[in-house]
């Protein structure tokens, strides 16, 4: 009886074991990372960026390591780690995709994916020339030559006059509800003095004009808020612009979104300022147009880095409406219509 017993704890064995080896451990894949730069990251146009990748195996070893920019290879290496740098000097400004992967002795792979923004600095057009003018606080601005009109390459900031009168700042939410349209008033975005530097001023178009009346003419002859030897552009000076850049007249005359990439050429290039979209803006013309987003009638903000509106001198008979033109981040035109004196938006002024 011992011995049968025996036979049979044999028998049992053998299978179990057999049962075993074919159960062997299955092969982990490896693990990678892009340790530099971060996901999400923005990087200068022109900047040598190290991109640097790592690998794990856990149950082997690392065989190889490639990086890629776009879905091409750019580099590979037999390590567990390493760094490639990447030039984007000639690089178009916007989102790219980096990858890496990673292989093991027993040739499983795997991947991960990042998304970096390449830009620039934004600001004037480098291969332009500027001139410059001061307002009545001392505020220095650009200015463009663009075509037969001379404009401010930033949006306007002072807080006076230029007679010295203050001009009335309404932080107050109720405060800016409660206005009527002929209230002479300005504030900061989202009421952040900050902004000032980048997005200048918003102002009421009774405060652009510094209550003078409407006009249409060539020059429209408003100094209101700029400084002196410059004024608001009329709306008939904006279509000036406009055609110089390419626009028909009749396109001109119309409103809504017109042209076709009048509004690209406007606006300054990069995403320091713009949403990071920036459909096409080349800021060709110098202009440097920067979103400074706009205050509604209500008292509420929106849109600083999105849209860029600017007035006109011109308001819409029989009513409290007026003239303006918007650049949006995801648009090339640029956008002609007539709102409330209420809003608040940026103000460019054109040499006399």
């Amino acid at each position: 009886m011992r011995k049968i017993g025996t036979t049979l704890k044999i028998i049992f064995i053998i299978p179990f074991i057999l049962f075993s080896a074919c159960k062997e451990k299955e092969n982990v894949a490896p693990t990678v990372e892009i340790v530099t730069p971060p996901d999400g990251a923005t990087v200068l146009q022109a900047e040598i960026v190290p991109v640097k990748a790592m690998a794990e195996d856990e149950d082997g070893s690392i065989t190889e390591i490639n990086i890629y920019v776009e879905g091409d290879l750019v580099a590979t290496a037999e390590a567990s780690s390493h760094v490639y740098n990447w030039n984007t000097a000639d690089l178009e400004l916007g989102p790219y995709i980096l990858s890496a992967t990673a292989t093991d002795d027993e040739a499983k792979s795997t991947a991960v994916n990042i998304l970096v923004l390449v830009d620039n600095l934004g600001g004037l057009n480098p291969d332009l020339t500027y001139g410059s003018v001061s307002d009545i606080d001392g505020n220095s601005y650009g200015t463009i030559e663009i075509g037969t009109q001379v404009w401010m390459a930033e949006n306007l900031k002072v807080s006076h006059y230029p007679d010295g009168t203050p001009i009335t700042q309404i932080s107050d939410e109720a405060e800016w509800n409660a206005m009527t349209p002929d209230v002479q008033a300005y504030c900061w975005y989202d009421n952040l003095s900050e902004y000032s530097d980048t997005s200048g001023a918003l102002y009421t178009w009774a405060a652009a004009m510094n209550g003078e009346l409407s006009i249409d003419t060539i020059p429209s002859g408003i100094q209101g808020v700029c400084p002196d030897g410059w004024h608001l552009p009329s709306d008939a000076e904006w279509k000036v612009l406009e055609m110089f850049l390419g626009m028909i007249q009749t396109d001109a005359d119309n409103y809504d979104w017109r042209g076709s990439d009048e509004g690209a050429q406007l606006k300054e290039t990069g995403f320091s300022k713009w949403e990071f979209s920036n459909s096409g803006g080349s800021n060709s013309s110098g202009f440097t147009a920067v979103p400074g987003g706009f205050r509604n009638a209500k008292g509420l903000f929106y849109s600083i880095d999105q849209s860029a509106a600017f007035w006109s001198t011109l308001a819409e008979e029989g009513t409290d409406n007026a003239w303006y033109r918007t650049l949006n981040f995801d648009r090339e035109q640029v956008y002609r219509q007539y709102n409330d004196m209420r809003l608040g938006f940026s103000v460019r002024c054109v040499k006399d």
